[in-house]
């Protein structure tokens, strides 16, 4: 009796639980053990190349090839263009127009894309047209109007040279020693921030000082921050990564920065500035959305996307989703985390996959979190596929900016992917203080 009682309290559970169960997965064959064991190998042998003589040899290699491309370009220059039809400098034409034409009373005129065009053709290098568009905030102007005081080959060399230089002394000050700059000043997106004359230079020292400071400085990090402002689509995860974390001060500090700077900008170039301003970004808005910006360029989830299946609505959905997925992931990380190396890593990694938009030229700001874990991996241990993981990420900015194509596969979401995904698996291991 008690037997019976007994299975039909506990038997009959028992079995339920055991039929609820998931089956254990099925054995690998062996041509699939054998398989997934030569290729295990073969990256362990592919990192085991990784040397320091031969990354060094490698970072030679691509610094001297650059600068010999470079050196070819710039000796067949005529009237400041280049043989392919560019001006020298890429898009700093646009800051020096812009800036000229701030200095000269016209600042709300260069939203204008006529009027903008007008001004390019009277100050820049001899061209029959430019088709560009000024679509910054008017606290720009602060920034770049020195540049109108200069000739233009000479505020190309200062603001390229002299953004470049105040990067590498960021990355100095975060650790990187002769090997790491090196490596930093022969990646391909340090080549691409330099030629086109863009301002990713300072978007990442503006970026990495706001993120690595907001604790223990948070009156430099808040700066930083109000003079981010000027690109205000790569510092959206700031002021949630500082709620999360509690760093009320550098919030704060942001917050009056960047009032003051808008005030200031507004008292210079006045208000309808603002108003015109607006309008452009409207526009552009309106042409990310639509795939009429060049896509081939941008390194977001959206025009990754877009580029790749051409459906709008498809691309808009992952944008969403992986914003969410990647601000949640990062917000909670911040709010329970202590090691600020890898904390800054994960916020620089994640710019570009929360920007509504952002291009290949840019992509410098990923040497912060690949610099930044690669100093953790030296000093506590390489990861598995690590180093395989982030050469690929390095390089890949080589094949950017692509083929002027309406529809194809968009590396630079993938190298933004990748780094993403290195500085993840080491948020998940990062539980100490630094």
């Amino acid at each position: 009796m008690y037997k019976g009682k007994f299975l039909t309290m506990y038997g009959r559970e028992n079995i339920s639980e055991q039929s609820n169960r998931a089956a254990p997965p099925p054995p690998e064959s062996d041509s699939e053990s054998t398989i997934r064991q030569t290729l295990l190998l073969s990256i362990s042998q592919l990192e085991a190349m990784f040397t320091k003589p031969r990354i060094v040899a490698v970072a030679a290699i691509l610094l001297a090839i650059s600068v010999i491309i470079f050196a070819l370009q710039v000796s067949r220059i005529e009237d400041n263009i280049l043989p392919g039809g560019s001006p020298i400098g890429g898009d700093y034409v646009a800051f020096y127009g812009a800036a000229s034409g701030a200095v000269s009373g016209e600042a709300a005129e260069m939203y204008d894309s006529a009027r903008f065009e007008a001004q390019l053709l009277e100050v820049g290098p001899p061209r029959s047209s430019y088709k560009m568009t000024w679509q910054y905030p008017p606290t720009y102007f602060l920034l770049i109007a020195p540049l109108a005081f200069l000739p233009f080959i000479a505020g190309w060399i200062v603001w390229s040279l002299g953004s470049a230089t105040a990067f590498w002394a960021v990355m100095r000050n975060l650790g990187a020693r002769q090997t790491s700059l090196l490596i930093l000043i022969a990646a391909p997106s340090t080549l691409h921030a330099f030629v086109t004359g863009q301002n990713g230079f300072l978007t990442a020292i503006l970026l990495s000082i706001a993120a690595i400071n907001g604790k223990n400085k948070p009156i430099i990090a808040g700066l930083a921050a109000a003079l981010l402002t000027m690109k205000p689509q790569l510092g959206l995860l700031l002021p949630v990564v500082w709620i999360a974390a509690g760093y009320w001060r550098a919030f704060g500090v942001a917050t009056l920065g960047s009032v003051a700077f808008a005030g200031l900008a507004t008292y210079v170039f006045g208000t309808e500035s603002w108003i015109a301003f607006f309008d452009a970004a409207l526009g552009a808005s309106d042409k990310v959305g639509a795939g009429i910006m060049p896509l081939y360029k941008m390194v977001t989830p959206f025009a990754f996307i877009n580029h790749l299946t051409g459906i709008s609505w498809l691309a808009a959905a992952f944008h969403i989703v992986i914003a969410l997925i990647a601000t949640i992931l990062i917000a909670r990380y911040w709010r329970c985390a202590e090691d600020r190396e890898i904390m800054a890593a994960s916020l620089c990694a994640g710019v570009f996959l929360v920007a509504p938009y952002a291009f290949y030229y840019e992509l410098i700001v990923l040497a912060v979190p690949i610099f930044l874990v690669v100093k953790r991996a030296m000093a506590s241990g390489w990861l598995a596929y690590e180093k395989l993981t982030i050469a690929i990420a390095v390089l890949l900015p080589m094949t950017l900016p692509g083929a002027p194509t309406t529809q194809g596969l968009s590396t630079g979401f993938i190298c933004v992917s990748l780094v993403a995904w290195i500085v993840y698996r080491r948020m998940k291991i990062s539980k100490s203080p630094t």
